[in-house]
């Protein structure tokens, strides 16, 4: 799979396995991904996010903003 603008991706079906699949990556897909990690990453680290209260992060909640954006502009 080593076509330029495809990579691996995991696919959710929404009932039974999933699958990877080949899928092209545009810069939009790129931005929403770059966002959502950003927010997973953090979350995983910060003792207020693990301890439930994500909401209440001051870090947290512009990095899950930011992701919902990526997300629209997408659309």
């Amino acid at each position: 799979m080593g076509e330029p603008g495809f990579r691996e991706r995991w696919l959710e079906t929404g009932s039974g396995p999933g699958a990877v699949v080949r899928a092209r990556v545009t810069q939009v897909n790129q931005a929403v991904q770059t966002a959502y990690r950003a927010w997973l990453d953090h979350s995983t680290s910060c003792s207020t996010c693990q301890d439930g209260s994500a909401r209440e992060c001051t870090v947290a909640q512009p990095l899950w903003d930011a992701y919902q954006a990526a997300q629209q502009s997408a659309l």
